[in-house]
């Protein structure tokens, strides 16, 4: 994010939120700017006022889910209520990758694959790329691949290389669950 952005939107939104106290739209874009420049503390006071006024389910779930990175020690109650708010492939992604990163094998191959019954990418600005990427795949085929499901490890390390073919770590992972099917490692 460039400094001219920062300087251009910030001023302006704490003034927004200033003038109209009311408004929960404010708060969550001042939230947000907060946010994109790592201002984590002041990010999640605001988030949290926002949560408490708005009635816009997909964009409170947005709001739980960067609200979890502004408050590691509570990232999987955020993103539980970010699902519990509005069940999309972008919440249980999150969720996932937080199992992932907590090696807890079983619930990010449950919830990886969960995600996957949202096929239809929301179009609003709440949709966010990187989860209609390789993401879901790879997920699962490294959740797979550490519980000893070689096989299902393999179907979807080859979806995510489908997916996007010159990343090299997905490539090697591909090769490592097949060699260990085929009984080579």
């Amino acid at each position: 994010v460039s400094q001219s952005r920062y300087g251009q939107y910030l001023p302006m939104l704490e003034m927004a939120v200033l003038d109209d106290p009311s408004n929960a739209r404010h708060k969550y874009y001042l939230a947000r700017e907060y946010f994109y420049h790592e201002r984590f503390e002041e990010a999640a006071d605001f988030f949290r006022l926002y949560l408490d006024q708005s009635d816009f389910p997909a964009e409170k779930s947005s709001a739980y889910r960067m609200l979890a990175k502004c408050e590691p020690e509570e990232e999987e109650a955020h993103f539980l209520r970010s699902i519990a708010e509005n069940e999309g492939r972008e919440s249980f992604l999150a969720l996932a990758d937080y199992y992932h990163r907590q090696k807890r094998w079983e619930e990010c191959l449950a919830v990886a694959m969960k995600s996957l019954e949202y096929t239809e990418k929301n179009l609003a600005f709440i949709s966010e790329e990187w989860a209609w990427t390789h993401t879901p795949y790879d997920l699962i085929a490294v959740a797979a691949w550490n519980l000893g499901s070689y096989e299902t490890a393999a179907e979807y390390g080859k979806k995510a290389v489908e997916i996007t073919p010159n990343d090299e770590r997905l490539q090697t992972n591909l090769k490592f669950y097949q060699e260990k099917i085929d009984g080579n490692t």
